[in-house]
């Protein structure tokens, strides 16, 4: 069983999914605290969030994202995670959204055209400034 960091997050949602054995950033995710505790109120204000990303190293973010600058993104600075939303009605990717917002999320990413449901993601970070985009 996997340490907890909130009562509904764990370490493993948010370790590193590189192929890299010594990555420190598995058994050590070090997200930010103010980044964990805006996600927690999310999902108390809403429902279960599935992760499919969080904290990443350097490398496994340049291989994702190979446009980044050499010292990566959100995800490597762990202020950022990417959420499941191919199995929510549009209602609730709605709600999410709207939740995050007000929140305090400052970047909201959509990857909701894959043909494959289970792939679709609604990425969450706390950058400064703001953005908001589709893959």
């Amino acid at each position: 069983m996997s340490l907890l960091i909130t009562p509904h997050f764990s370490v493993a949602e948010f370790a590193c999914k590189c192929n890299d054995p010594n990555c420190d950033r598995k058994e050590s995710p070090d997200v930010n605290s103010d980044f964990i505790q805006m996600l927690e109120e999310l999902r108390m204000q809403t429902f279960a969030l599935r992760i499919s990303s969080g904290v990443r190293c350097l490398q496994h973010d340049l291989n994702i994202s190979p446009k980044k600058n050499k010292n990566g993104g959100v995800h490597v600075q762990a202020i950022a995670c990417d959420i499941l939303v191919g199995h929510l009605p549009s209602a609730d990717i709605l709600k999410l959204t709207t939740k995050a917002t007000e929140i305090g999320f400052t970047g909201l990413g959509f990857s909701l055209a894959n043909q494959n449901r289970s792939k679709r993601f609604l990425h969450l970070d706390s950058r400064s400034g703001g953005a908001i985009w589709s893959y």
